[in-house]
C-alpha cells in the first residue's frame, strides 16, 4: 500500500491544488498560481514539493493532450511549459484523505475572462 503520512502534513492550498489536478487533468504552475490567486513562485514551490513527494508527475512529450475528469474538453497544443498532473500515489492518497477529512471544496479564478 502507499505511504500517505505525508498528505496530512500539506497546507489547504497544496490540497487543493492536488485535488485541481485531479478534476482538471495536466496544467502548469503559471496558471495554478493564476486560478488561485497566488504568486508565480509559490505555486512553482507547490509543485516542486508535491512532485518530490511522489503525488504528482511531469507530463513528458512535447505535446499536450488536454482533458478533464469534469465535462470541460481543453484542446491539444504545444507544451512550453512545465505540466504536471496526479500521480497514481497522489490520486490514492487524495482519495483516502478525502475519506476521512471530506471532500476538499475550492472555487477557480479563470484567468483572461472578459
Amino acid at each position: 500500500m502507499f505511504e500517505c503520512e505525508s498528505i496530512n502534513q500539506l497546507s489547504e492550498i497544496e490540497l487543493k491544488i492536488l485535488k485541481y489536478h485531479k478534476l482538471m487533468g495536466a496544467d502548469y504552475s503559471k496558471l495554478i498560481s493564476h486560478r488561485f490567486g497566488i504568486k508565480l513562485c509559490e505555486a512553482m514551490a507547490i509543485h516542486k514539493k508535491l512532485f518530490d513527494l511522489g503525488f504528482l508527475e511531469k507530463v513528458s512529450g512535447s505535446i499536450i493532450d488536454y482533458h478533464t475528469n469534469i465535462k470541460r474538453l481543453k484542446t491539444i497544443k504545444h507544451r512550453n511549459h512545465t505540466y504536471y498532473v496526479l500521480s497514481r500515489k497522489g490520486e490514492l492518497c487524495l482519495r483516502e484523505y478525502e475519506r476521512e477529512f471530506g471532500e476538499i471544496q475550492f472555487d477557480l479564478k479563470y484567468p483572461y475572462k472578459r
